[in-house]
């Protein structure tokens, strides 16, 4: 019977011992876990902490963007047109920068500043063409062209589905707008030939790509499913000659929609996900 008792005395000791040692190990994974956190917060020079305290480092810096912005708005003008390039061109690269570095670090500030490049490329592209007098006709389609491109490429490099997404909406605008000058008569009906045949090709290469590549197959998806509803919103909004019945027509696609995408929705959330 003793034996019996310090067998149990002993396995109970055991038994303590193991759970201090590993109440222990968890305490020291909480602890370094604060302590990367805290590391990984520090990082980030911007906030309001460092501005209470005075940092003499951060005034200047956002004394000097601010001044470099007044300067670039104020005698933009005036500048010859090659520096007007260069300077919008020394905006985007440094917009473009900093979101990458920023991107997983500070992901707010990374999408800002992607967002922020994204509306100086198109500003400044508009703005060139109103102070030399360019033909808009001509300039305009071009400078949606090389937005959209360059919105695709960097959202792609980037991991920002929602820049991808516009690039592909540039150039669906730009695409609208060549159909509405070679087919300018183009009824309802002509329409959806010409869009739905892309919707059908943005699904099927989302279903083609989410296990191949990463980051695009729901842009895709995005992108088709948008281009669904694109032949009533080109006839409404570009070519001002429809039927009463459009709205009908319209409705009737979104709610087929919500119904594919409902009955569907295991697979194309997969899609997404990925």
């Amino acid at each position: 019977m003793n034996m019996e008792k310090r067998d149990i005395i002993l396995r109970e000791i055991q038994y303590w011992r193991r759970t201090r040692l590993l109440s222990e190990q968890y305490c020291d994974f909480l602890t370094n876990l604060y302590e990367d956190e805290g590391k990984v917060k520090s990082e980030n020079p911007i906030t309001l902490q460092n501005l209470q305290q005075g940092n003499i480092k951060i005034w200047l810096f956002a004394f000097g963007i601010i001044s470099l912005i007044l300067l670039i708005g104020f005698y933009f003008s005036v500048f010859p047109w090659g520096l007007q390039l260069a300077t919008a061109l020394s905006v985007l690269v440094v917009c473009y920068g900093y979101a990458s570095l920023w991107r997983d670090r500070m992901p707010a500030i990374g999408l800002s500043l992607a967002g922020i490049g994204s509306l100086l490329m198109l500003g400044f592209g508009l703005w060139m063409i109103s102070l030399h007098s360019l033909n808009p006709q001509v300039w305009i389609p071009i400078l949606v062209g090389a937005c959209g491109l360059v919105w695709i490429i960097l959202g792609f490099q980037l991991r920002i589905g929602l820049l991808q997404f516009s690039g592909y909406g540039a150039l669906s605008l730009l695409y609208a707008g060549f159909a509405a000058r070679l087919r300018p008569e183009a009824g309802l009906w002509e329409l959806q030939l010409l869009w739905l045949p892309l919707c059908v090709l943005m699904i099927w290469l989302s279903w083609l790509l989410y296990h191949r590549v990463k980051g695009v197959s729901g842009v895709y998806f995005a992108v088709g499913a948008a281009l669904w509803l694109m032949p009533e919103i080109d006839s409404l909004l570009l070519r001002h000659d429809y039927p009463q019945w459009i709205s009908l027509l319209l409705i009737g696609k979104i709610a087929t929609e919500l119904a594919v995408l409902f009955l569907f929705r295991k697979k194309w959330i997969a899609w997404v996900a990925t």
